[in-house]
Parts: structure tokens; C-alpha cells; sequence
């Protein structure tokens, strides 16, 4: 498993966090790293969204693209 070290935290979020871990009944090392997990989460469902909204406004799109990467090989 890999290891981070975040330097200068302010003091205030780090007492925050304290707090917020206690009441969880989780270390602070498990509160960054469910913190993290949840990012990465919604980063990757922010993508999905994405890509799906262009997939449905690509959706029965005739558009060939050869010529175009041919265009772009040839130069």
C-alpha cells in the first residue's frame, strides 16, 4: 500500500477531523482514507455521466471518421 504525508494542514481542520473521527470510532489515518476513497468515487461517477451523456448524443451518429484520421497520419 502506498503512503502519503500532507504537509501544513491548518490546525483547525486537523482538530475538526479529530473530532469527526472520534465520534465515527475511526483513527484519523481511516477518516483521510475513506475521505479519499469517496473522491475518487464520485470523480469517477462524474466521468460516467459524462461519458454517457455523449454516448446518447452520439447515439446513431453516421459520422466516419478514417478519412479524417487518414488526414491526420498523412501529415
Amino acid at each position: 500500500m502506498a503512503q502519503v504525508l500532507v504537509r501544513d494542514l491548518d490546525d483547525r481542520i486537523v482538530a475538526r477531523l479529530k473530532v469527526m473521527a472520534k465520534a465515527q470510532n475511526i483513527s484519523l489515518e481511516q477518516k483521510f482514507r475513506d475521505m479519499a476513497a469517496r473522491e475518487v468515487q464520485l470523480a469517477e461517477e462524474r466521468f460516467e455521466q459524462v461519458a454517457a451523456r455523449v454516448r446518447e448524443k452520439l447515439k446513431g451518429s453516421t459520422l466516419d471518421s478514417t478519412a479524417l484520421i487518414r488526414e491526420d497520419r498523412d501529415r
